[in-house]
């Protein structure tokens, strides 16, 4: 075994420095990626800036075309852009189904002879449009598609497609209760466990108050996931979700310490009363992304609540907003998660991270679920990255996962794996 061990990470380390990964990393200082084809009289890093702005705020979703086009006058710019991403990945201990998703609460018992596995992704390729009317102007307009192949039977699936109109954003993306800029730079595409990061259908509003501070709201469409019983129900729902946030940003924008909360009401039918009954689920986070000295940075969230299990990233479909406890009852569940990342620039090429995250899922008494329902989890990542220009670089990751149920049975797994990624 650790002859196979060895030759496995070694297998691994030759790969990653032949392939390529190129995913944005805003805090990572990539500049100069995008050219203009088709005018000479406007200035790329302009155009740069300005599709930066409308593109997610997530280190991991590429939205930076590295080609635009430029409209007469300069009031439209145009970059359709494509990112092929490729893993291979080496497991070790307890079973994890996904080769491109680490997900601690999804490990599962090995079977004998299947203590290790080598397994390939593509899923999280994509392709994307980001669209700007009257650039740099006030009544500026953003249009963003992405859409990546993780959908069933590796179908094409809609990742983000919104528009912005000032400090409005409406449509399909990360919800606003996601500060999706401060999320530590994983090649794991989920990221960390105990990471609030959920798409949503939102409408939010975003203003700035003073040159550092600024604040938004939103009204998000219901994700609601409960334990039924057969004496509750699960109902249609029908008052949306209502999350905010007070933030205080420098450094240019590349330094922030955000207070976010969310509001987040849910129904369900008491069949014994016939009654339905409304829970309300509250949550508060602070995180942030701050620079420490040189190249050297921190990021970290504290996510604290009850009922917003499916915000959490290993507790999204685990039906654990509420679950059942006595006849015709369902009771939320109270969460706690912890994130912590250090990011370390040897150069503008050469990136390291470090990254720790913890879950915990909090039971009402009596709550009446089955014993191996997942309790806490840890997640553990260490990870290189290598650009060797604007359109491919090489990184390399190790992770580790262990999760614990209720009836005390832990499992773990660790996973050596590289990244291929081309992006245009």
């Amino acid at each position: 075994m650790k002859k196979l061990f060895a030759s496995a990470t070694m297998l691994l380390i030759i790969g990653s420095l032949t392939s390529a990964y190129a995913q944005r990393d805003s805090r990572h200082f990539e500049k100069g990626v995008v050219s203009v084809s088709n005018n000479d009289t406007v200035n790329a890093n302009v155009v740069e800036n300005h599709l930066t702005g409308n593109a997610p705020a997530s280190p991991k979703d590429n939205g930076l075309p590295r080609f635009a086009i430029v409209g007469k006058d300069h009031k439209f710019y145009m970059g359709i852009g494509a990112q092929f991403l490729g893993e291979a990945a080496f497991d070790f201990g307890d079973q994890m189904s996904s080769p491109t998703s680490f997900t601690p609460s999804n490990i599962l018992p090995s079977t004998p002879g299947n203590r290790s596995s080598l397994g390939f992704g593509w899923q999280t390729s994509s392709i994307y449009m980001n669209i700007l009317a009257l650039p740099g102007e006030s009544n500026q307009v953003g249009l963003f598609f992405k859409a990546n192949f993780t959908g069933n039977n590796n179908t094409l699936h809609i990742k983000h497609l919104y528009a912005k109109y000032r400090g409005l954003l409406i449509g399909h993306t990360t919800s606003l209760f996601t500060d999706a800029a401060a999320e530590p730079m994983t090649i794991d595409n989920e990221g960390p466990n105990g990471y609030p990061f959920i798409s949503v259908f939102t409408a939010s509003w975003t203003q700035n108050f003073t040159k550092h501070l600024s604040g938004a709201i939103a009204i998000e469409s219901t994700t609601t996931a409960m334990t039924e019983s057969n004496t509750a129900k699960q109902v249609n729902q029908r008052i949306p979700i209502i999350p905010l946030y007070l933030q205080y940003a420098w450094n240019n924008g590349n330094a922030h310490t955000r207070l976010s909360g969310i509001v987040r009401p849910m129904q369900y039918r008491n069949l014994d009363k016939e009654q339905n009954k409304v829970l309300t689920g509250l949550g508060v986070q602070l995180s942030g992304m701050n620079p420490i000295a040189g190249g050297l940075s921190v990021n970290y969230n504290i996510v604290y609540g009850k009922g917003i299990s499916t915000y959490l990233q290993d507790d999204n479909g685990l039906n654990l907003d509420a679950v059942p406890t006595t006849a015709g009852k369902l009771e939320m569940v109270r969460n706690l998660g912890l994130t912590a990342g250090l990011s370390y620039n040897f150069s503008s090429k050469v990136t390291t991270n470090l990254v720790y995250s913890h879950l915990v899922n909090y039971l009402p008494e009596k709550a009446a679920i089955s014993s191996d329902t997942y309790r806490y989890g840890d997640y553990v990542v260490a990870n290189v990255m290598y650009n060797i220009n604007r359109f491919v670089g090489a990184g390399i990751e190790y992770d580790y996962g262990m999760r614990k149920d209720f009836a005390g049975q832990t499992l773990h797994t660790n996973r050596l794996q590289v990244q291929m990624s081309v992006t245009f």
